[in-house]
């Protein structure tokens, strides 16, 4: 369903889907698209242990499968921000982000849309330390998120932070995750 929703509803986030086991990232993971006349296409994984390239929707429509080799893991499904992974990221740019994303799921849910979670949050793995510059000028560091297999991810709720400019990061994340608030505990 996502593919078939129009580029303009869905240009500032894209899916991920992360090899892991045990809800830890991999790095040895190893599968193949099989279409329907057996020709079998090896799976690539980026840095992050993220499939790429997706399949298109006209692979998807002709039955290929995903065959797994002998290593166990499975495909964790991660919404990610269409932004440049910078030290220095817009506020406003997240919001219109997180924004999209849960108008695009809204329209996907129909009227299950009530249940669906709400993505309220933009984490920036591997980024080390991050603040929040505000209009102000003044500057206010980012509450962190523990992630399992991951550690200290620092992030940002823009509806709760009235007034952020912009997100400076101590290097550039391996990649912008729109999720919703932590859980804890």
């Amino acid at each position: 369903m996502f593919l078939r929703t129009p580029f303009a509803d869905r240009n500032r986030f894209y899916l991920a889907y992360r090899a892991v086991r045990d809800k830890r990232p991999i790095s040895d993971a190893r599968a193949s698209f099989v279409a329907t006349n057996g020709a079998r296409t090896a799976m690539a994984f980026d840095s992050t242990g993220a499939v790429t390239p997706l399949p298109t929707l006209a692979e998807l429509n002709s039955g290929t499968l995903v065959e797994f080799d002998a290593v166990q893991f499975q495909l964790e499904l991660e919404l990610r921000c269409a932004m440049a992974n910078a030290t220095r990221l817009d506020v406003g740019e997240i919001g219109r982000s997180l924004a999209q994303v849960n108008q695009t799921v809204a329209k996907l849910a129909g009227p299950f849309s009530l249940f669906a979670p709400g993505i309220t949050a933009a984490y920036f793995p591997n980024a080390g330390t991050a603040a929040a510059i505000m209009a102000d000028g003044g500057q206010l560091t980012l509450p962190v998120y523990f992630a399992p297999g991951i550690g200290a991810v620092p992030f940002i709720e823009p509806a709760s932070l009235v007034g952020a400019r912009t997100v400076v990061l101590a290097k550039p994340p391996s990649r912008i995750v729109l999720a919703g608030h932590p859980r804890t505990g």
